[in-house]
């Protein structure tokens, strides 16, 4: 499962290395062609939305597999592309088809006990990160030695190989007793009012994503420039750095079985501000970004994995509509955050960058203000430790 999901979830991180040498190509600003990366993750956000919910309805692994067969289309046509038009459109769809983690996740939601679901999540996590991550860090070597379109190719052989790895492990789940597709659909506007837990949550992760997306889509200008004037390379380089940032989120889903959501999310989000403060003035030191990169992708993907767990609490049977309406919210964050990153860089360089996340992290603070433990938390809690928490 984890190696599934880094696989798949990195195809919607891989444009955001090869921003500069696709505005060389298609004879465009570097500003101009980062809606690229923008696109792509509103695309993820469409996905979640329209296909993931699919996973209460159908099984899944049948699911993931017609969606891996799209996503080896889709890569070629990224590959293909001719024109801005053609890419934006590409990779538009790309985010919309690639969602098979957020579909993977709640199977392994269902699999976990109670007693270490926050550990098993934590675990497929780590596929996640070191597909965000090792994305930029082939994305941007391929791009130095072979051009961006040989890395759509390499994509969707890899993708290839997901098909035969899911047919042979991923073990078949059932669907529940949601009748059609327009149900499914009609049950998610109710649900999100419905559940004020999943609502924090969203807001919770969508600005610390929005903060995450902000700093990566700009670093790769921010390393163009002085005094690095490094190539794509270096951001997948920095980016190989952060992946050892995926070894923490199990660290996290232990601390949630035993300390709670909560806590875990105070402590995320502290990771990513003191992060964000320290990148003012040490983003133009080498050595200072790196920890930077390396405590921000801590503080977010960990901070996933808690928010993951707390509404995996809410309905079992409606774990893919949680997560779906969840992930919406995250990559719309995200998409949100890449799209004023990259306007904060046009006007106020790296330190616009840095204030507009620090901001986006206070945000995600003011959701666990006089937030409450789900009632069902509480409840299997004292089932579990048989005494009142």
């Amino acid at each position: 499962m984890a190696v599934v999901c880094g696989f798949t979830v990195a195809n919607v991180y891989l444009n955001q290395t090869l921003l500069v040498s696709m505005s060389t190509t298609f004879h465009t600003s570097a500003a101009s062609i980062g809606i690229i990366a923008t696109l792509t993750q509103i695309g993820y956000a469409l996905g979640n939305l329209l296909l993931v919910p699919l996973g209460d309805m159908f099984e899944r692994k049948k699911l993931i597999l017609i969606l891996l067969c799209f996503v080896c289309i889709v890569l070629a046509l990224n590959a293909l592309s001719i024109n801005t038009t053609w890419i934006m459109i590409a990779s538009l769809t790309l985010g919309v088809v690639t969602v098979i983690p957020q579909i993977i996740v709640p199977l392994a939601a269902d699999i976990a006990s109670d007693d270490n679901r926050g550990k098993v999540l934590g675990n497929v996590a780590i596929g996640l990160v070191c597909g965000i991550l090792g994305a930029r860090l082939i994305s941007g070597f391929i791009d130095v030695h072979f051009g961006w379109r040989v890395i759509y190719w390499t994509a969707a052989v890899a993708t290839l190989l997901m098909i035969f790895l899911v047919t042979a492990y991923l073990p078949k789940s059932k669907g529940t007793n949601v009748t059609n597709y327009k149900n499914l659909l009609l049950s998610l506007g109710p649900l999100f009012i419905k559940e004020k837990v999943l609502q924090k949550a969203c807001l919770n992760q969508g600005m610390m994503f929005a903060s995450f997306s902000a700093f990566w889509t700009t670093l790769v200008f921010l390393l163009h420039t002085h005094p690095y004037s490094y190539g794509s390379s270096m951001a997948g380089l920095i980016g190989l750095v952060g992946i050892a940032g995926a070894f923490a989120t199990p660290i996290v889903g232990r601390l949630i079985d035993r300390r709670g959501e909560k806590f875990a999310n105070l402590l995320c989000m502290s990771i990513s501000l003191i992060a964000f403060v320290g990148l003012i003035w040490a983003g133009y030191w080498l050595p200072g970004l790196i920890l930077g990169a390396l405590l921000i992708t801590v503080g977010t993907q960990a901070n996933q994995v808690a928010c993951q767990f707390t509404i995996f609490q809410l309905e079992v049977e409606k774990r893919s509509r949680l997560n779906g309406l969840y992930m919406v919210s995250t990559f719309l964050g995200g998409s949100l955050g890449s799209y004023i990153g990259l306007l904060a860089w046009s006007k106020w360089q790296w330190h616009g960058v840095c204030v507009t996340a620090i901001l986006m992290v206070t945000i995600s603070f003011s959701s666990l203000i006089k937030s409450k433990i789900p009632e069902r938390t509480v409840k299997s809690l004292i089932d579990k430790k048989g005494r009142n928490i």
